[in-house]
């Protein structure tokens, strides 16, 4: 028997390119027979509903004022996700602050957990309280703790700089064979690991088995080689690290480098694409709800515009074990009156989202604490946190050459 609403929607599904598709909803689950007496949605386009792969709900990236690693916080972040058209997040790690059991993740969107933000002491962002310091004979007690949170996910800082804040020289921040054991015990307990990498060694960090390289600033043709050989993921948050090199370049680092980065990432995203490595979309350190600009990135870095999408949607589900738009599976839907592959910006103002199979009214009643205009309305472009100090990035070797 039939419980609440079903629904009828018309039009191209944008993940995949097929026009003139008919799907019905119904008792919350997607389905291609007709249902009779559906209530047919407006809007000429949709897709699944978009995945961000890379977000920290407890940091104020947007600036909202909102107290620090709060339960508000976090709800109002998620809040924002969700309005954009992102059904599923990947908390890609809290702030040491905030408890795992402090915060009841809403239901809407789906909040992939990571734990915390691991790494050693004093090798994170100087002045920055956020990481959960963490040393290598602490790393598997962490894992397990994260484990019986029902985490999904274990992420740690894999490499950083030292003093000078070179990204593209970042030292490991854990011995490769630590590395190796962790995630060995990760996977026996059915946890994946995420690994903070942006300097030399993410070959190295590749063949321990992680299972996503998050940033991956030095990956070359090769190591997306290793990676596709290997099953690695690679959520290379293009428009976050375009935000530290112009800060760089503020201070005097060489415009070469970002320029350099771009054709290397370019590069190594064609070859991924060719070889069916999985790209994920994730907005990192831009303000909650601006996935748009991070598929706007994946394209200007080689991509397809179909594939981009596919990044923030079939592809991100996918690689995080979701299903999309598929017979039985559970009706997660964005539908937009305006085709989004013609401006990648309406992609975060979706006229209908749909969560479980039910339209969710964002216009009635506050869902989350906070403000109810998007990132783009109320903050435009900015794309970093205060996490990055006046006096903290410098990328600039100093010699005036080309990185990687």
């Amino acid at each position: 028997m039939m419980t609440g609403p079903s629904y009828h929607v018309h039009g191209v599904n944008i993940a995949d390119g097929q026009p003139d598709v008919d799907l019905w909803i119904a008792d919350g689950r997607f389905t291609y027979s007709p249902v009779q007496d559906a209530i047919t949605l407006q809007g000429s386009f949709f897709a699944c509903g978009m995945v961000d792969g890379h977000v920290h709900l407890s940091i104020d990236f947007a600036n909202t004022g909102l107290p620090q690693a709060s339960e508000a916080l976090v709800l109002h972040n998620a809040g924002r996700h969700l309005r954009s058209g992102v059904t599923v997040v990947r908390d890609a790690g809290f702030v040491q602050q905030l408890n795992l059991t402090d915060v009841a993740m809403p239901e809407l969107p789906e909040v992939l957990l990571s734990g915390w933000i691991h790494v050693p002491e004093g090798r994170f962002f100087p002045g920055v309280d956020v990481s959960k310091a963490t040393s290598p004979s602490q790393l598997r007690a962490r894992l397990e703790e994260v484990a019986e949170h029902g985490c999904q996910w274990f992420k740690i800082i894999a490499d950083f700089p030292g003093a000078d804040m070179n990204l593209f020289a970042a030292p490991l921040t854990y011995p490769i064979e630590t590395v190796r054991e962790v995630v060995e015990a990760a996977h026996a307990l059915g946890v994946r690991v995420l690994a903070h990498s942006t300097g030399p060694e993410v070959g190295a960090l590749i063949e321990t088995g992680v299972d996503s390289i998050e940033h991956g600033m030095s990956v070359t043709p090769d190591h997306v080689r290793r990676m596709a050989e290997l099953g690695t993921q690679w959520c290379p948050t293009i428009a976050t690290v375009e935000g530290f090199l112009r800060a760089a370049e503020e201070k005097g680092a060489p415009a070469e480098i970002r320029t350099a980065y771009s054709a290397r990432t370019a590069e190594s995203l064609r070859l991924a694409m060719q070889l069916g490595v999985s790209i994920l979309a994730g907005s990192d350190e831009l303000a909650h709800g601006s996935i748009d600009r991070e598929v706007d990135s994946l394209v200007r870095h080689g991509l397809t515009v179909q594939e981009a999408i596919a990044a923030a949607t079939t592809v991100g589900r996918r690689a995080l074990g979701l299903p999309g738009v598929e017979e039985g599976a559970p009706a997660d839907l964005v539908i937009w009156d305006e085709d989004p592959r013609e401006d990648l910006s309406r992609l975060t103002r979706p006229s209908i989202v749909m969560g479980r199979g039910a339209p969710l009214d964002f216009s009635a009643a506050e869902i989350v604490p906070g403000a109810v205009s998007s990132a783009r309305e109320r903050y435009g472009d900015r794309s970093l946190d205060q996490i990055v100090a006046d006096d903290t990035c410098v990328f600039a070797d100093g010699k005036g050459h080309k990185h990687g």
